[in-house]
């Protein structure tokens, strides 16, 4: 695994609650997608997805030599200028956005929303199956991803590495026989 990952992560053996990932694909490049998210998160907001806890969001950056650091937005740069200085530097691999519960993680072809809920109440609680899956549906809805991911383990732990496109991803987990369900959007 790449240590990249979203949450925290279920050790071998243990059984301690896992987080929840919700993965989407998308086209746009980790400038564009980074920037698309912080001017929704700035600006109206999500309906279905809680924002930062304040109006200055601190975004970590992470390149190639796993070292990270943090961009204020909007007090050191605006987010269309931290998207296109996303779009020049290609050494830059990993974008996190905080959230108040949670973040985002984004890396080239994957948004991936992360939230602190156990997967196990996902699967158990139709209460937990809804506000996930309207969370879903509306993060999918934002990158007209035909299809969404929710994990209940370390799905991102494989992007970079094993897993470089979306149906590798798929291919992956099924192989790892994690915790997951593939969902198809409506109308996508």
């Amino acid at each position: 695994a790449s240590g990249l990952s979203c949450g925290p992560r279920r050790a071998t053996g243990d059984h301690a609650p896992v987080s929840i990932e919700i993965l989407i694909p998308t086209t746009r490049t980790l400038g564009g997608a980074t920037r698309a998210l912080l001017e929704v998160i700035t600006g109206p907001g999500f309906h279905n997805i809680d924002g930062p806890e304040t109006s200055e969001i601190e975004v970590e950056l992470m390149n190639v030599e796993m070292e990270a650091w943090p961009k204020r937005v909007p007090t050191d740069v605006s987010a269309e200028d931290l998207g296109e200085t996303l779009k020049g530097d290609k050494t830059i691999v990993r974008t996190k956005i905080p959230l108040r519960s949670g973040n985002f993680t984004l890396f080239p072809g994957f948004v991936i929303l992360c939230r602190n809920d156990e997967y196990e109440a996902f699967e158990e609680d139709p209460r937990a199956r809804q506000i996930i899956g309207r969370e879903s549906l509306e993060l999918a809805q934002a990158f007209d991803a035909p299809e969404v991911i929710i994990c209940g383990d370390a799905a991102s732990d494989f992007i970079g590495h094993e897993a470089n496109d979306w149906q590798s991803l798929k291919d992956i987990l099924e192989d790892e026989d994690l915790p997951h369900q593939v969902v198809a959007i409506p109308g996508a």
